[in-house]
């Protein structure tokens, strides 16, 4: 059962421009307002600074950010044995639930239940809890650092890389990449080249 495409989640975050301020992710929306007004932030971040520093205070200052994860975040850094700390505790959440897991290098993972839940319940409860209570917002954070650390504009170096890769012509415009992603056309998605310039659009990553 595959429960997370890597480039599923790129790809969201290319169509939203920032997946924490402009898409409905379940981190940064969660708390949100229900009628009673809005809830108060649960903490006041640290003075981050550099490219990513919105992101790391819009995940501090979330409501369901955990002290262990604020932790991570509090010096700007999330380094990669914090990182992989925190895959391998997700991963322990889930195998205590019955749930095997295979993490993919590039951030996606797969999972295989044993019988005891069901296919929905590893879905909309066994893998949204344990990503809340492990990773949380801070993985996403990392692979989007790792992939794009000055956090160059992601269409313009999606498009130079299709171009690199002889993918698409050279007269091919952010503007005709913007309505081929909307619209999934114009290339080939599935394409392995096509994901690899998507996943790791500056070649940093080394993304299979």
């Amino acid at each position: 059962m595959r429960e997370r495409s890597r480039l599923r989640a790129v790809l969201l975050g290319l169509v939203c421009v920032s997946v924490l301020s402009a898409c409905a992710d379940p981190d940064t929306n969660a708390g949100a307002s229900s009628g009673r007004g809005e809830p108060p932030r649960v903490a006041t971040s640290p003075a981050f600074h550099g490219p990513w520093s919105d992101w790391f205070t819009r995940i501090f200052e979330n409501p369901d950010t955990t002290s262990a994860q604020r932790d991570i975040l509090a010096d700007g850094i999330v380094t990669d044995t914090e990182y992989a700390g925190l895959r391998n505790d997700f991963t322990r959440c889930l195998e205590d639930l019955g749930v095997s897991v295979v993490l993919d290098p590039d951030g996606g993972f797969s999972v295989r239940a044993d019988g005891k839940l069901t296919e929905a319940q590893v879905t909309t409860d066994a893998v949204p809890g344990c990503e809340k209570k492990t990773v949380g917002s801070v993985a996403m954070l990392y692979e989007q650092i790792r992939r794009n650390p000055e956090r160059k504009d992601e269409t313009l170096i999606v498009v130079e890389c299709f171009k690199r890769h002889h993918i698409v012509a050279v007269a091919y415009t952010v503007a005709q990449y913007d309505k081929d992603l909307a619209d999934q056309t114009g290339v080939n998605w599935s394409a392995d080249d096509v994901r690899r310039c998507v996943q790791d659009p500056l070649g940093v990553v080394g993304a299979p």
